[in-house]
């Protein structure tokens, strides 16, 4: 009986010192090697080169029974992820985070079937990610190491990759993926007292916690982080998911989050864009306080807009390239590309603030706000994008109403 292929894969070629060939990781796929070009330390770039490889030659190959069910132990995991990557992972509300997570699924299962999936299987790739540094480490040698929660969310892409494939090509068994256990979510938030330091840090402040005072940092250190000044009022006075808020301009867009100075609203999607069950992105009204910032902004940028052109244009370039201030949150006139993370670290680090915020911690801070000035449950859900079960399990206890029948019953 002739042995099952394993399909495409990574190995490691030893070099040859009498061809004068180094070590190189190839493709073995079928009887065919394919070099990637990269050395033995090289493994993350062989990993994409493998994906790569896997992405232009993918097509599902079902070896259905005669009732059109497939064995488990006929189908890669390669293959589910793929699928799944390809059809479902766009339509994802972060498609870039979807395709980071099933690349590392990919890379730890690229030679198993779905009847190697079992608990101990599980554990092995939970194990694994937890020796490896994060994706965006610059050095990895320093770096922090995926977490079991990280490790948890990508198992659980795994799973619904397999329900996706089950749902166009049946299986006989569909197998389960053991997930470890969840984190309790704190769901921490800063005091007010936290949440002002927070943004004295952000105009360029430092304190100093040898002589309990706040140092003024250089102008450009100060202009470097106007951006964390937006990115922060708009996270406490609104509860908007980070990911939002850097993506929010100052005019309509039919595909992105959105400011409207005139109406005082804040889109969180664009008209075309669609909502998610997980994710709900519902208008809101700005508060009176947020709107006179957003107004101040919007009329620097506009002085800042008017320069640029004027330079631009001074420069012999052509009036439809001049530049454009469309984003309310950005670095110098660019867009934010990625997260704030590393600079939020920074204000968190120089305000003297003595907890691992992060910027989830603003979306947090606004619930618990909330709740604290005991606005209805329903109403503070609409304004932050929660549902209603969400606020009432995790912040509901922070309102002064909170249990009050049963306290006052109870003497």
């Amino acid at each position: 009986m002739p042995r099952r292929s394993k399909g495409p894969r990574l190995y490691l070629r030893k070099g040859r010192a009498a061809r004068r060939q180094d070590a190189v990781w190839v493709i073995r796929d079928g009887s065919s090697e394919i070099s990637t070009g990269c050395g033995p330390e090289r493994l993350a770039e062989a990993e994409q080169a493998l994906r790569d490889h896997l992405e232009s030659k993918w097509s599902p190959a079902v070896a259905a029974g005669p009732d059109g069910v497939s064995d488990p132990a006929d189908v890669l995991v390669a293959d589910v992820l793929t699928l799944y990557a390809t059809e479902k992972g766009p339509r994802a509300p972060d498609p870039k985070a979807v395709k980071a997570r099933l690349d590392a699924l990919l890379g730890f299962f690229a030679e198993d079937t779905l009847g190697d999936i079992r608990r101990s299987r599980c554990e092995e790739y939970v194990a694994h990610r937890m020796r490896q540094p994060i994706r965006m480490a610059r050095n990895p040698a320093t770096a922090r190491t995926v977490t079991d929660q990280g490790a948890r969310r990508e198992l659980e892409d795994l799973s619904a990759a397999i329900g996706y494939w089950h749902d166009e090509y049946p299986l006989s068994r569909r197998p389960k993926v053991v997930l470890p256990p969840k984190a309790e979510s704190s769901r921490e938030a800063l005091t007010r007292g936290q949440a002002a330091r927070l943004l004295l840090a952000a105009m360029g402040w430092r304190y100093d916690g040898r002589t309990k005072r706040w140092k003024r940092l250089q102008g450009s250190s100060r202009a470097n982080r106007a951006h964390l000044r937006r990115f922060c009022l708009i996270g406490f006075y609104t509860g908007t998911r980070p990911g939002v808020v850097t993506k929010l301009l100052w005019e309509e867009s039919p595909t992105q989050a959105w400011v409207d100075l005139d109406a005082g609203i804040i889109y969180r999607r664009g008209k075309r864009e669609r909502d998610h069950r997980t994710k709900r992105r519902p208008l809101v009204k700005i508060p009176p306080r947020l709107l006179a910032h957003l107004r101040r902004w919007r009329a620097m940028d506009l002085r800042a807009q008017a320069r640029l052109q004027a330079a631009h244009l001074l420069a012999g370039g052509a009036a439809a390239d001049a530049p454009q201030l469309s984003s309310v949150v950005h670095h110098g006139g660019r867009p934010i590309a990625g997260k704030v993370r590393t600079g939020f670290a920074g204000i968190v680090r120089d305000g003297g603030l003595e907890v691992d915020a992060t910027p989830h911690w603003l979306r947090h801070t606004c619930a618990t706000w909330l709740m604290e000035a005991d606005v209805p449950p329903w109403e503070a859900a609409g304004f932050t994008g929660m549902t209603t079960k969400t606020l009432e399990d995790f912040y509901g206890h922070h309102r002064p109403s909170h249990q009050a029948r049963a306290r006052k019953a109870m003497g």
